[in-house]
């Protein structure tokens, strides 16, 4: 029976690339499949999302064999080269648009290291990557925890949550909101860093408000987390969220500024506070259309089948699958 392996960076930091990794090893262990997550060095694991899966080491001189399917993520160029050789099938996961443009040399494409299928969650990338390198793409169901993300109302209080891995923008517009609109200082700004995934969903389930300002998203995965949990986003669509995200319109399910633009985020956001200060149900039908957006997104079958119609196409085949 064919293994399937997704290598994975030695990256400690919460991910959503990473876990989604994590994920899909587990799924397809579930079903049956011989799965398993690839680490650089000897006993790395994430334990940060809670997902259990088998994990190996290249430093343990693993055996890859003929038969065998290596899914490696678009970020690892050095690992697609050296693999170049591989008798087996290899796979690109691409989770984000930014690295494959960044990483290869001008016009390169994944073909000219042997690779011929790619698989990702974004339609955006799927669009990109078929327009810009002729290659076969796959489009993965990406899916968010309903268990995790849901929206409880009685959590709720003032508060903004934000991210800060990838850019500053958050505190920058804390620090000249807290100097401009005092009237504003119920709100909590809320950074979302070095949180476990049941803290940071937490965190999301008891804001109101989410800040997005993340630009080459190729999925932009914590929107939609955020509006599982029933948080107004503002911000901006970071590419791969215009799937998704509308701006206007009887369907607007949140608060879309144009990517990059900070100064305009910043009194947006000045603007839809004051309005909430004023009435806070002035937001409400935008938060409903954001949580029915979502709701195609929170079925695991639909990944499951995904996965399964993937890797059987390629040739694997699961074997006494979890009941």
């Amino acid at each position: 029976m064919s293994r399937i392996f997704y290598f994975c960076p030695d990256f400690p930091q919460p991910s959503g690339g990473t876990k989604t990794l994590y994920r899909h090893v587990r799924q397809l262990c579930q079903q049956g499949f011989d799965a398993a997550i690839v680490h650089q060095k000897t006993g790395f694991m994430l334990t940060w999302h809670g997902i259990q899966a088998p994990v190996i080491a290249l430093a343990d001189r693993p055996q890859f064999q003929a038969d065998d399917i290596l899914v490696i993520p678009e970020v690892m160029l050095d690992f697609i080269r050296q693999t170049e050789h591989f008798a087996g099938q290899r796979v690109i996961i691409a989770l984000s648009w930014a690295p494959a443009y960044h990483r290869l040399p001008p016009g390169g494409r994944w073909q000219d290291y042997g690779i011929q299928q790619v698989m990702t969650v974004s339609p955006v990338i799927k669009h990109t990557l078929e327009w810009s390198m002729g290659i076969a793409v796959t489009l993965i169901h990406e899916y968010i925890d309903a268990a995790l993300y849901a929206y409880q109302p009685a959590q709720k209080k003032p508060q903004i949550a934000y991210m800060t891995r990838k850019d500053s923008s958050g505190e920058w517009l804390h620090g000249v909101l807290a100097r401009r609109q005092p009237t504003l200082a119920a709100y909590t700004w809320l950074p979302l860093r070095e949180m476990t995934e049941a803290i940071y969903a937490q965190s999301l389930r008891s804001s109101t408000l989410y800040l997005a300002t993340t630009m080459q998203e190729g999925m932009h995965i914590s929107v939609l987390e955020a509006m599982a949990c029933g948080c107004l986003v503002v911000g901006y669509a970071g590419v791969g969220g215009h799937a998704y995200m509308q701006g206007t319109g009887k369907a607007q399910n949140c608060i879309l500024v144009e990517n990059g633009n900070l100064p305009q985020l910043g009194e947006m956001l000045e603007e839809v506070l004051l309005r909430l200060h004023i009435n806070p149900h002035q937001y409400d039908h935008v938060i409903e259309h954001a949580r029915s957006t979502v709701h195609p997104y929170q079925d695991a079958q639909s990944e499951t089948d995904s996965l399964q119609a993937f890797f059987v196409k390629l040739g694997a085949n699961p074997n006494n699958p979890a009941q």
